[in-house]
């Protein structure tokens, strides 16, 4: 059974322009309390966005959420990294091949966290 937070996504993954909360409600099938509690949730994960139009806010997924990608658990024997997408606008190396820039907008949090994967998957330690 799909979840709440699920459905609300898949709504608004939907909607090329937005939707506002009570639309989503109906979309999903499921009350406006419950809408405004996980769009709260997919916002603060990054996953869907607000535009403010007079009085009401649209809601829409970010890029991110729009790939559709799903994340796969690792399993206890498979030595594989799994590390969600990012859309990436523009990227650059520096001359000493070691920098890699990249172009997103992104939370410093977010930032961290996916150096953390990184240097789990590549055995890189901390200083």
């Amino acid at each position: 059974m799909v979840s709440y937070k699920e459905r609300i996504l898949e709504s608004i993954r939907e909607s090329d322009m937005g939707l506002t909360t009570v639309d989503v409600a109906k979309k999903a099938g499921v009350s406006k309390t419950t809408v405004i509690k996980y769009l709260s949730v997919l916002k603060s994960e990054g996953r869907c966005e607000y535009v403010e139009v007079g009085p009401a806010k649209l809601w829409r997924a970010t890029p991110v959420a729009k790939s559709r990608t799903p994340a796969t658990e690792e399993s206890a024997d498979d030595s594989q990294c799994v590390v969600e997408s990012l859309e990436v606008k523009s990227v650059g190396e520096s001359d000493d091949g070691k920098t890699l820039s990249l172009s997103f907008r992104v939370k410093p949090e977010q930032v961290a966290s996916l150096l953390r994967q990184i240097r789990n998957c590549t055995g890189e330690r901390t200083s």
